[in-house]
């Protein structure tokens, strides 16, 4: 409805002979409630299609007052806090005309994130390597959460890092991968030169994950290499 308008308006100053670049500098636009909460409801729907598995709601919304701006093309964009909308409390509303900033407003909101998400069936000691029966789907917020897990999949057969408590949700950053070798277990050293492949008998002085490198006692000269973790007993050495 805005753009009719100042089509209508252009259109009348040329028929007059008045040019729209000499028009009264004065002219404005006014951006009301209605059409900010337009353009949050816009913005939300686009956040939604980006997370498929999490529905947003809206519990709460705190506009600006109303804003004047100039004549020309207009044009809005948000800005949450933070990465996503997920967790922001505040969004910064900047509005452009003609490719120029003219305003930058705050909208105040609270956002719901309900998803299905892992959280642990029973409580979990550091260290344990998790089953699919120690999780379970829940739906919940996880608004507060950072890096929640939407898969019972990405947790099986990982290790957690800390205790977890019942009912507690399993996220990202709690669970690894178990080491493929273990400090002070016997591994083959390959070293790959020249389309030739030697090996030697080692002993691993630390932990260590597949791709991650890890110091290795070469048992036969006693002497430490870095190497890295290839398979469950096998580490490299790089050339």
């Amino acid at each position: 409805m805005r753009y009719l308008k100042l089509a209508l308006l252009t259109g009348l100053l040329m028929l007059f002979g008045i040019s729209p670049a000499v028009a009264d500098k004065s002219a404005h636009v006014m951006i009301d409630q209605q059409e900010m909460e337009q353009i949050l409801n816009d913005f939300l729907a686009e956040q939604s299609a980006l997370l498929p598995q999490v529905e947003l709601r809206l519990t709460s919304v705190q506009f600006p007052p109303p804003y004047k701006v100039p004549v020309g093309r207009i044009d809005h964009q948000l800005i949450p806090a933070r990465p996503g909308v997920i967790g922001s409390r505040r969004i910064a509303l900047m509005t452009r005309v003609d490719d120029q900033i003219v305003s930058n407003q705050s909208i105040r909101i609270e956002v719901e994130a309900m998803a299905e998400i892992a959280v642990a069936r029973e409580s979990l000691r550091r260290g344990e390597v998790l089953t699919e029966s120690q999780i379970e789907m829940r739906y919940q917020d996880i608004s507060r959460l950072s890096e929640p897990i939407f898969d019972v999949a990405d947790a099986v057969g990982k290790m957690v890092r800390r205790t977890v408590r019942h009912g507690e949700p399993l996220q990202a950053q709690q669970i690894e991968f178990p080491p493929l070798i273990k400090r002070g277990e016997r591994v083959v050293i390959e070293v790959q030169q020249a389309g030739m492949t030697l090996s030697a008998i080692g002993e691993a002085r630390q932990d260590g994950r597949e791709g991650e490198s890890i110091k290795v006692i070469n048992t036969g000269s006693s002497r430490e290499v870095i190497t890295r973790v290839v398979a469950p007993g096998l580490v490299r050495v790089e050339l």
